[in-house]
């Protein structure tokens, strides 16, 4: 036979193979998973209501998905080609209708596998686009209002292939994903949210000569934020400009909406001795605080939420309380920790530190799970000495220089024009 037709015909067998694929409901990216970029699925949230909800899934890298509903019992399949799992998803019932249950594994062939169970049908819609220095897949599920009279049992805790090609719903996601044209680092700037304690009603420590937390702790925000702002490629955003009180999540919610790539939260410490004396840096813990005293620092500044009627700290919003990745967060503790040694590092030029180490502890404004966090206590505003000091601007500049160091020493380390290297 001819070289040139034999060629000819097995093209056009492979065209009509990826045809059939599509037609039967399968994303077209089956075909693309040779050549995806390998990912890492590093964040998920749930967003919006039981009408319209939205899973949305972090990625590193501008991976390739399929997006399918199956029935018997209704479900959400979401497969992540060439992806694997940085962190531990939250498995199990959840209360957040349509979905009744999260589940996941990983498939021999690479992708990693999430499925959805629902209460009823859903249509689905799913798109990838760039968020910063990730990605973010939605998947927004609408009920159909059809019912379902199909056995809502699964006897498999994965859907089998065979099952997946007799029971597959037309798929509802367009035919091929959002995604970036090229993998170049992003070009927009190296977003880092300040957030000066306090404020408002909320005075904070006071010093023995009358000096208030919230008052010098925004003048060094100001200064750290004017310094960021000279760099080129960086943007600094602070959570407030001027005395007034804002309560702990409206903070972190401040720093998801600038997308912020970092958030430091700015104090100065207290203690019933005059005498204890120098600079300290934090980072979140919710296996416990790392020391007595880094317990006891996370529970004095939690405790200004209830105490100025900033709202219970048991009823999480909604953004924190529908994190599903438990390790992910692991992920961001491990650059809050890196961030907060360089800044501790740079610091204690400035000041001798109080511990020569980063310590931790379940402080309620570092809980962001997607964005690396930590908490500075400048000074002692109870030691006369330290408090004079906070009280002029050449310090305060000194402590904004030190953390500036701190913070453009991760991003080098970390991030390429302002795109995260992971």
């Amino acid at each position: 036979m001819n070289t040139q037709k034999l060629s000819r015909r097995n093209f056009i067998l492979k065209v009509s193979a990826l045809a059939g694929a599509v037609a039967s409901g399968f994303h077209a990216t089956l075909a693309l998973a040779a050549t995806a970029r390998a990912g890492r699925l590093t964040g998920a949230s749930l967003s919006g209501n039981p009408d319209n909800l939205v899973f949305s899934l972090k990625v590193d890298e501008p991976i390739d998905y399929k997006v399918f509903t199956l029935d018997s019992p209704e479900r959400v399949v979401i497969d992540l080609i060439n992806t694997s799992m940085a962190g531990k998803l939250k498995q199990g019932a959840h209360d957040r209708p349509p979905i009744t249950k999260i589940r996941y594994a990983t498939r021999d062939d690479g992708r990693l596998r999430v499925v959805l169970d629902v209460n009823a049908p859903v249509s689905v819609k799913a798109s990838l686009k760039a968020d910063g220095s990730s990605n973010i897949l939605a998947v927004t599920m609408t009920p159909t209002g059809k019912s379902s009279t199909s056995d809502k049992s699964e006897k498999a805790e994965e859907p089998a292939p065979k099952a997946e090609k007799k029971t597959a719903k037309k798929q509802r996601t367009s035919s091929e994903p959002e995604r970036p044209v090229t993998s170049e680092p992003s070009k927009g700037k190296f977003i880092v949210v300040i957030d000066p304690g306090h404020g408002g009603k909320d005075p904070g420590a006071v010093g023995s000569n009358g000096t208030r937390e919230k008052d010098v702790v925004l003048e060094v925000a100001r200064k750290l934020k004017t310094r960021i702002n000279r760099e080129t490629g960086m943007k600094a955003v602070l959570t407030r400009d001027s005395d007034k009180f804002i309560p702990l999540r409206t903070r972190m919610d401040i720093a998801h909406q600038h997308k912020a790539d970092l958030f430091i939260s700015v104090h100065a410490d207290a203690n019933p001795s005059s005498r204890v004396s120098g600079s300290s840096v934090y980072i979140l813990s919710e296996n416990g605080a790392s020391s007595e005293a880094a317990r006891l620092i996370a529970e004095s500044e939690n405790s200004y939420e209830l105490k100025f009627g900033g709202g219970n700290l048991n009823n999480t919003s909604n953004r924190i309380a529908s994190v599903l990745l438990d390790l992910s967060q692991n992920a961001m503790i491990d650059r809050s920790l890196s961030l907060a040694k360089s800044v501790l590092g740079e610091i204690s030029k400035v000041n001798d530190p109080l511990r020569n180490r980063v310590e931790s502890a379940r402080f309620v404004v570092l809980r962001s799970p997607d964005i690396p966090s930590m908490l500075v206590e400048t000074a002692f505003i109870s030691n006369p000495t330290e408090e004079k000091r906070l009280r002029t601007a050449n310090y305060q500049q000194q402590l904004a220089s030190a953390m500036f160091q701190g913070v453009k020493r991760y991003q080098i380390a970390y991030t390429n024009n302002g795109r995260a290297n992971t």
